[in-house]
């Protein structure tokens, strides 16, 4: 399904925007032929620290004419610069917002999201203003390479989880077209797919865990591993078992949960909020919103060294407004008197204080971890035992939150009968992966359909099968909004291959002719509407020149990582193709 045009490239640039941390990777046709792994990984500079790092925060800053000013490590900077001003109310400041897309129910809808303020702009506005800053970004450093590279000439990756909706798929597209991306050259990739291409390239001496004889072992024909993408936001799940001819049918359809490590934050806030009360939390929220701001940022750097069973206490900076909000509210009383916080579940934790920084007993500190890796434990352990998790001997384990002794220290001590493989660059496997991706899309051969896919069709009325609240009269009786199967859910497709065509009516009452696609998570679904139906898009665009009350024939094409709906109407000698996840 790859479009003529990609073939001509130059240049395989990769970006992947984060929940937490954004990024992107590059590297020419000539150079991946000599080492697939070996890929350009822009270098961000963190102003605060000096430090150097190989992503930056997920965070864009809009002018109050709601028009782009930064992005990154810069927008942190300066919307903190505006809040010492007292100038930062009427700038748009957005951060983790990629999670408003997690549950996209369907293309149609105009998502809005808020900033730290509560202020709302357009989603596709915030991402696609993102997604243009990298891309420009990237194109300049491509430059500094190789000065005669054209925007035409390279081709694009962008990175979504797996787990996501087909409309939340789709839209990431429509916001990298709108970024100046041309969608002809513009792949979508799956992140633990991604991920599971980089491990299978990367030298055995790259990875935390395995040992010399792991690669040949999980990528040998008949073996089976899942691969573990801990992001920020979702952990996202995918499980494959390697072919004779070293590509890989997908297990087990992609699952998983929005229990990443922006979880563990949103934990260790909380128990913020109960150390210093309502009132001042309410007062910091509306009126001082950096503070907690900087707590987070504080925490989410120290929880990297929060480890199981350790006998060290855990400590982290909190800012000094914190302690002054306080002490305003609390005449005569400092917020380093305290010694015990009751949390929001009644636990009574201890807690010290030295400096600017506040002290944790280590248990304590893991506590924040533990709804989180006890859902990603009882949801691994649940594919495990599923007929097709059978056979899986080895964990790859990926992401940002792989860098977390408290995530990977319950994985192998849960599952000691795996093998666990975490490469050294686990925070970036996502994005060398896609680079290798854009270069060799060929790793997936079969996939299992995520949803079971259908069409809303109408047929005569029958009492004896139709229900009675879907019966309509247009000069003959009809049954309204009956979902027509394409494909059903856990469904095993060969990618490249269309499926069996099935003919239809284009009829221009209610539907307009436009041939209204939906999916379900149930295997055979009635009507349109039932739990668990939700309506994707329309296959035809509206105002297509298609023959109404004529026959057409629809086709299903799993691609490497988007779906083509094909539709043909011999009468007119038509075709029009519709791909999920392109606009």
């Amino acid at each position: 399904m790859a479009s003529s045009k990609q073939e001509d490239y130059l240049l395989v640039a990769a970006i992947d925007l984060g929940t937490t941390y954004s990024g992107y990777a590059f590297s020419a046709r000539h150079d991946f032929k000599r080492d697939p792994a070996k890929a350009y990984l822009k270098q961000w500079i963190d102003p605060s620290s000096g430090m150097m790092s190989n992503k930056t925060p997920t965070c864009v800053l809009f002018t109050k004419e709601k028009k782009f000013s930064k992005f990154g490590f810069n927008a942190e900077t300066k919307y903190l610069d505006l809040i010492e001003d007292n100038e930062h109310k009427e700038w748009y400041f957005f951060r983790r917002f990629k999670m408003c897309l997690y549950a996209l129910k369907s293309s149609e809808n105009d998502v809005v999201i808020g900033d730290e303020t509560g202020k709302s702009m357009p989603a596709l506005t915030v991402f696609s203003a993102s997604i243009r800053y990298l891309k420009d970004s990237l194109f300049e450093e491509c430059r500094k390479q190789n000065t005669d590279i054209k925007m035409d000439e390279i081709k694009w990756i962008i990175t979504v989880p797996a787990i996501w909706t087909d409309p939340a798929k789709s839209f990431m597209r429509s916001a990298a077209v709108q970024a100046g991306i041309d969608s002809k050259m513009l792949t979508i990739a799956l992140e633990p797919e991604a991920a599971a291409l980089f491990v299978k390239h990367v030298p055995v001496e790259r990875r935390v865990d395995g040992k010399a004889g792991d690669g040949f072992q999980t990528f040998s024909p008949g073996s089976k591993y899942i691969v573990v993408d801990a992001g920020g936001g979702t952990i996202d799940i995918t499980a494959h078992e390697v072919l004779e001819n070293g590509r890989v049918k997908e297990l087990i359809k992609a699952t998983g949960g929005d229990w990443g490590g922006t979880s563990v934050d949103d934990k260790y806030m909380n128990f913020i909020k109960c150390l210093i009360g309502d009132t001042v939390t309410r007062e910091i929220l509306q009126d001082q919103s950096n503070i907690f701001f900087e707590t987070c940022r504080e925490f989410e750097i120290a929880k990297r060294t929060i480890t199981p069973d350790s006998n060290l206490k855990f400590t982290t900076r909190i800012p000094s407004g914190l302690a002054e909000t306080y002490a305003k509210h609390n005449v005569g009383k400092d917020l380093k008197s305290i010694k015990s916080v009751s949390t929001m579940n009644k636990v009574h934790v201890g807690v010290t204080f030295t400096g600017d920084k506040i002290r944790l007993a280590s248990k304590d500190a893991e506590d924040f971890f533990v709804d989180s890796v006890s859902c990603i434990f009882v949801h691994l352990s649940k594919l495990f035992k599923q007929k097709a998790g059978k056979g899986i001997t080895t964990i790859i384990l990926v992401g940002g939150y792989a860098a977390s002794p408290v995530l990977t220290n319950t994985i192998k001590s849960k599952f000691p009968q795996m093998r666990t493989i975490i490469p050294q660059e686990a925070a970036w496997s996502v994005l060398r992966g896609a680079v290798i991706f854009g270069h060799d899309p060929s790793l997936i051969k079969q996939r299992r359909s995520k949803f079971t896919y259908g069409v809303q069709v109408r047929s005569r009325f029958d009492p004896s099968k139709h229900d009675e609240k879907y019966r309509y009269e247009d000069g003959e009786v009809w049954c309204d909004d009956l979902f027509s199967k394409l494909i059903e859910i856990d469904e095993l497709v060969t990618v490249g291959e269309y499926q069996k065509k099935r003919e239809y009516t284009l009829h221009g009452a209610r539907s307009k002719g436009n041939l209204p696609l939906y999916s379900s998570t149930s295997k055979n679904p009635k009507y349109v509407d039932e739990d668990g139906c939700s309506f994707i898009g329309k296959i035809l665009s509206p105002g297509h020149e298609f023959l109404l009350h004529e026959g057409v024939t629809v086709k299903m094409c799993f691609g490497e990582t988007e779906i083509e709906f094909k539709v043909h109407q011999p009468k007119s000698q038509l075709t029009t193709s519709y791909y999920l996840g392109q606009t």
